[in-house]
């Protein structure tokens, strides 16, 4: 795998960039796939979409890989690129497995846990998932931290495909009786973390999702803070106006399609 170490990748914060969230695709519900593919076969004049992790509600390697709906999300997001656009992925909570053969399927770049868009005057902002910034849950931050180790993750790639779905299904249970059992302050970002973060990479403004409700806020300092709704909510785009500026609007999507 690669993406989680060295140096954050940059990309230009200029008009035609577009941020989603949190879409949670099944690999297997080839026909809520096929639908996301329509959305995207539609926008014809897309220049770049960065998907800001969870494109998958789960993801553990090839089993997934070879389902019908993951070759259409795939294909779809590579019509992107043959189109004269290009694709930015992000790991999210659920797919943090996605590799570099997924991301040359989908003709896509995977940046990892981060991304840096940098303006013609020099402001950055950083692009995260989002699960990093809630601190406060230690049980589910030292099992990312394990998941995510490169001897766990490898491993977990190599499995044979029946293991890996059963796994996956596993997990996904496991995770919703967690967050069923858990104080919803106990699984909030933290303030804190988002300046820090910001920080850490020179950024002024910080976008995530992750929390699947949006919110756009200046916090200390003058740091921007947005967060994105899930995919076909509200308001679960960021796109880049003829100013440069980034403005929250609707991607037009039916929310019909996310879990």
């Amino acid at each position: 795998m690669s993406g989680e170490r060295g140096a954050v990748r940059t990309v230009p914060l200029e008009p035609g960039l577009e941020v989603i969230a949190d879409l949670h695709l099944d690999p297997a519900d080839a026909r809520a796939c096929a639908r996301f593919a329509e959305w995207l076969d539609a926008r014809a004049g897309l220049r770049r979409l960065v998907i800001l992790g969870d494109l998958f509600d789960a993801w553990v390697g090839p089993g997934h890989a070879r389902m019908e709906g993951a070759q259409v999300v795939l294909k779809a997001l590579r019509g992107v690129v043959e189109r004269g656009g290009e694709v930015d992925l992000l790991w999210g909570n659920r797919d943090f497995l996605l590799d570099e053969w997924v991301a040359r399927q989908a003709g896509a770049r995977l940046a990892g846990d981060s991304l840096i868009a940098l303006a013609g005057d020099g402001a950055r902002a950083l692009f995260v998932h989002g699960d990093e910034l809630c601190t406060l849950d230690t049980s589910y931050q030292r099992l990312r931290r394990v998941l995510r180790s490169p001897w766990v993750s490898g491993a977990l790639l190599r499995l044979p495909r029946g293991f890996t779905l059963w796994l996956a299904r596993r997990l996904r249970r496991g995770s919703e009786r967690a967050v069923g059992e858990k104080a919803p302050e106990e699984m909030a970002m933290q303030v804190e973390v988002v300046t820090e973060l910001a920080r850490a990479h020179g950024a002024q403004i910080l976008v995530c999702g992750h929390a699947h409700r949006w919110r756009d806020e200046r916090l200390e300092g003058g740091l921007r803070w947005v967060v994105l709704d899930a995919f076909g909510g509200e308001r679960d785009c960021l796109r880049v106006d003829g100013d440069g500026q980034l403005v929250g609007s609707s991607s037009g999507f039916d929310a019909e399609v996310v879990a």
